[in-house]
């Protein structure tokens, strides 16, 4: 604590609240200096900042002799900038009389400039009246620390934790974290939305030489002349790291412009798509995969959460459940900042207490009044995937909206055709006539007896070769890493080669070569996938659950293998239909391996629709805030 209360007095801290104060005072200390003393020395690295409280000093730069830049009074201050950024002190301040200063380091500065606007503006301010005093190396200087004073909110509000997750990903991540650190070019980080790559960038800057020297950044999305604002803020950076994110929003040509000139300064740029970067300016790209695809890592993630929010014990206070659901989530919207969100609205809920599933809140946030956006998340069952059809076809009749389409397995075939708009009657129509040889072939076994590939065919000989952006209906599909069990979630690329994909029965097809993933039937991961619905936004889920129970013998290979499927999925299953608003269960009997039932498995899911309607309508009525 300063020597003497009476420093409140002094021009800049007058400001302060009776808190800030007590929050700012233990790091201030008051310094002495007799006439002819030397408070800092031009050339000196990371000097604490000074405020004269009494006396007056000599500012003045060496250069073959000394030459008076400023005379400072009481109420000047000494040091910003170097205090700031570790940076060399640009000018070396002598004492003309005995002189007495209140000084901190650059906790106590940042911490000023947090708690008072009126000693920001008193700082640049004092950085404008140099720029009168001083010569060129005082205009960098103010250049800099405007841009620095400016990010200081931003840099607050982003406190990054420790990079956690065991997940060979992050394994791998730390040790390219260590190598670009040591890396003078350009990177290019690549990830969905939330994955961590502002974090990453500053992990690197962090631990790279540039660590002393400033790291800005620069929004993209969010400037309006671009190279005004990249020029000043790259001189800011000026021997640092300066970040452009959202790099994958600005024209090739512009890229290519900002890119070129900048040698001193480390540039990363952040993209959600990689952009199309000229090759001899050498970026090296690094991606960062998304949360869905480390799921080792979630349950770590989540506890250090709870822990953040002020748990003692996270892995005592979520109940296993709770933990599966949330691991089981894909994340589509935000990834890690998603899961945080989750976790900690969870506690909320749970009052404290231990959280249980029902204290989980997943998807998107609305406008109170606006209509909900309705999914529906078709399930597996081979053949039987014909009642989804009656379900969507009483939803039609009955004007529910269909928003967002998830689908596994023959869900997925169902729903990508539906989303790419096939019409209900094209379904009645086709699906009795199709034959297995119209979708499958035969393969060499051990690996496989078929492999699916004219599924692909089939499918885009009705809706054509789109991408899943080109759909008129948002659709996602999910199917099986084959070598690390894991869920892959279908939403980018042909849509026809990602239904392959996810139909692809293990033991009976081979799997599919993928985004370079070896891929089977998402049904033993995901066998109705309600909560890639919700991940894609949707408010009220419509699950439709095709499974039956076993019943005998199976009387044939291919009802073995789905038999079997149906075992090994059926606690997944219940799990995930907890999030599901409403869960339609269609009675279609034992396994069947022709289509010429479909005709037959359309009236039971229409039926099992029609029992549903009233139910659906009253859940959007109450999410709408009409009924109470």
């Amino acid at each position: 604590m300063p020597e003497n209360a009476d420093l409140r007095q002094c021009p800049i801290l007058r400001n302060l609240s009776d808190e800030d104060w007590k929050a700012v005072a233990p790091l201030l200390s008051v310094r002495e200096y007799e006439q002819g003393a030397v408070l800092v020395n031009q050339g000196e690295l990371g000097v604490d900042f000074h405020i004269l409280i009494s006396g007056t000093a000599d500012r003045h730069r060496e250069q073959g002799g000394a030459i008076q830049v400023a005379k400072l009074d009481p109420g000047s201050h000494v040091g910003a900038m170097p205090c700031l950024t570790g940076g060399a002190m640009e000018a070396t301040v002598v004492a003309e009389s005995s002189v007495r200063t209140v000084a901190t380091g650059r906790e106590g500065l940042l911490m000023l400039m947090d708690k008072s606007a009126s000693f920001r503006r008193e700082m640049i301010e004092a950085m404008v009246r140099r720029i009168n005093e001083s010569n060129d190396k005082v205009v960098e200087e103010y250049t800099r620390s405007f841009a620095v004073m400016r990010q200081l909110e931003t840099e607050r509000q982003a406190r990054f934790g420790d990079l956690v997750g065991s997940s060979r990903f992050m394994r791998q991540l730390r040790v390219e974290i260590t190598v670009q650190a040591l890396q003078e070019g350009p990177l290019c980080l690549i990830g969905e939305k939330g994955v961590g790559k502002s974090h990453v960038a500053a992990e690197i800057h962090a631990a790279s030489r540039r660590a002393e020297y400033p790291l800005l950044t620069v929004d993209a999305g969010g400037i309006g002349d671009m190279l005004e604002q990249w020029e000043f803020q790259a001189r800011a950076a000026k021997g640092g790291t300066i970040v452009l994110e959202q790099a994958d929003l600005l024209p090739p040509d512009l890229l290519y412009r900002l890119l070129r000139p900048l040698t001193e300064t480390r540039v990363i740029l952040t993209v959600q798509q990689k952009p199309d970067i000229p090759q001899e300016l050498k970026v090296y790209e690094l991606e960062l995969v998304p949360l869905r695809e480390r799921q080792d890592d979630i349950p770590l993630l989540a506890h250090a959460f709870l822990a953040e929010a002020g748990v003692p014990h996270p892995g005592d206070i979520l109940s296993q459940e709770a933990l599966n659901m949330i691991a089981a989530f894909p994340y589509l919207a935000g990834n890690v900042r998603e899961l945080k969100r989750v976790v900690q609205d969870a506690l909320l809920l749970s009052g404290g207490r231990i959280i249980r599933t029902s204290h989980l809140r997943f998807g998107s946030v609305r406008e109170p009044g606006s209509r909900p956006k309705i999914g529906v998340a078709l399930g597996s069952g081979s053949v039987r995937g014909a009642a989804h059809v009656g379900v969507l076809k009483v939803m039609e009749q009955v004007d529910i909206p269909v928003d967002i389409i998830a689908g596994t397995s023959v869900g997925a075939f169902i729903g990508a055709l539906y989303a790419g708009g096939q019409p209900i009657s094209a379904f009645e129509r086709v699906l009795p006539t199709v034959l297995w040889r119209q979708l499958v072939k035969p393969t060499l076994p051990p690996r496989a007896f078929v492999h699916n590939h004219p599924m692909a065919r089939f499918v885009e000989k009705y809706i054509g070769p789109v991408h899943f952006e080109d759909l008129p209906i948002p659709f996602a599909a999910v199917a099986s890493d084959a070598v690390s069990g894991e869920a892959y979630v279908l939403n980018k690329g042909r849509v026809s080669h990602a239904i392959c994909a996810s139909t692809a029965i293990p033991g009976f097809m081979r799997p599919v070569k993928y985004h370079n993933r070896v891929l089977v039937d998402g049904a033993v991961v995901h066998p109705v996938p309600v909560a890639l619905a919700k991940s894609m936004g949707a408010d009220i889920v419509i699950a439709v659950d095709l499974s039956t129970p076993a019943r005998g013998e199976p009387k044939h290979f291919v009802a073995s293998i789905l038999n079997t499927i149906d075992i090994m999925s059926a606690k997944i299953l219940n799990d995930e239909l907890q999030l599901a608003d409403v869960v339609l269960n269609p009675q279609l009997g034992t396994n069947q391996v022709t289509f010429k039932a479909s005709a037959a498995f359309i009236e039971v899911g229409e039926q099992a629709a029609r029992e549903a309607v009233t139910t659906i309508k009253r859940k959007i009525a109450v999410s709408m805030g009409r009924l109470g």
